[in-house]
């Protein structure tokens, strides 16, 4: 069965880009360095490719924000 694969893009606190995966509901990777957010984008339609070979669709974990977020920001919400 396949697991739920979600993304999400964050702004990084040096004008970076970063997209966190979610595998299931206990493995988070981070892939880090991009330049700009379409850089980024692009990544996560390459990644959605591969898990859609696999059967697993990918997906954004919060809908209610479809662009990058803040990363400061988050951390300051989370603590």
């Amino acid at each position: 069965m396949a697991r739920r694969v979600s993304y999400q893009i964050f702004d990084m606190p040096d004008g970076r880009f970063a997209v966190t995966v979610t595998i299931g509901a206990d493995k988070t990777m981070v892939r880090t360095g991009f330049a700009t957010q379409a850089e980024a984008g692009a990544w996560v339609e390459d990644l959605r490719d591969i898990m859609a070979a696999l059967g697993a669709p990918v997906s954004l974990a919060f809908p209610e924000y479809p662009g990058s977020l803040p990363l400061n920001d988050v951390l300051a919400f989370i603590r």
